[in-house]
């Protein structure tokens, strides 16, 4: 019982050192005079529009530039994190 209790206690320990390590990961995505930077755990950090889009004739192009950069940001940051996830629980005995 003990034993099992430790592994827990050792998995929840490397959860949270999992997330404190997945927040420094970065990811930086950038097209078009748009650009945005996102960490590990998918949040965006920093988001940066070139002014030139602020018209109404380019709104439909800063949409579909917005969710391209997005998406390859997200997709290149979950790469990022699991590699790291996996490095990191790699030998790391799980309850069960």
């Amino acid at each position: 019982m003990f034993d099992k209790m430790k592994q827990l206690y050792e998995l929840q320990k490397k959860a949270k050192e999992m997330q404190k390590k997945l927040e420094e990961i970065t990811v930086e995505e950038s097209s078009g005079g748009i650009k945005i930077k996102l960490n590990g755990l998918m949040r965006v950090e920093s988001l940066e529009i070139d002014p030139s889009y602020f018209t109404p004739d380019k709104k439909e192009k800063l949409e579909s530039s917005l969710r391209k950069l997005f998406s390859d940001a997200v997709e290149s940051a979950q790469k990022k994190s699991a590699s790291f996830s996996q490095d990191l629980l790699k030998g790391l005995s799980l309850p069960g």
